[in-house]
């Protein structure tokens, strides 16, 4: 297998891995498909893909685990056998029931990024470090040196925004009126 410290730091950041999942919509798989992301990356790719300069490259991680969440998305449902102490068991393997949902979500979610990158580059990247890490406000704060209450009312404005773009678009997502975003 060789070395696998460069796999080590990956992993450092599976909490993020599995807050990208979920943004794709899926809650109940998130750890396996993260799990199954570190056995693609072991297979397929060297260090020198992921890791530049020291630190892993999200967004190589990103399209591989959208790739995978996008196989696990497409399979269908099917029965497959599996030898447990020589009897054969039968399972179901599981997908997903509200496909239209998770389009609809996916959907939303690129609209989102579409409003985002026509902010300035100071309102788009405060965004991405409050919407795609888990740090708080106070914590972006204390890392920017930048006050807490200019980051609360960039948000504040950013969020209205988004609200009034996207708001029809978002309250039809909430209906389920789906083929409507």
């Amino acid at each position: 297998m060789g070395d696998t410290k460069w796999l080590r730091k990956v992993a450092e950041r599976h909490q993020e891995w599995i807050k990208i999942v979920h943004s794709f919509g899926e809650y109940t798989y998130a750890e396996d498909l993260v799990q199954e992301m570190y056995l693609i990356l072991l297979k397929y790719t060297t260090p020198e893909k992921i890791i530049k300069d020291g630190v892993v490259s999200r967004g190589y991680v990103y399209f591989t685990l959208r790739s995978l969440y996008y196989q696990y998305y497409n399979k269908k449902k099917k029965v497959t056998k599996v030898s447990l102490d020589d009897e054969e068991l039968s399972i179901q393997i599981p997908s997903f029931d509200h496909i239209e949902e998770h389009e609809a979500f996916h959907k939303i979610c690129l609209l989102v990024d579409e409003v985002a990158d026509g902010w300035g580059w100071y309102d788009r990247k405060l965004w991405k470090l409050y919407s795609q890490t888990d740090m708080s406000m106070r914590k972006i704060a204390s890392e920017t040196n930048i006050s807490w209450v200019s980051i609360y009312n960039s948000l504040k404005h950013l969020k209205e925004d988004l609200r009034n773009k996207l708001g029809e678009d978002f309250a039809d997502f909430k209906n389920q009126d789906y083929d409507r975003i």
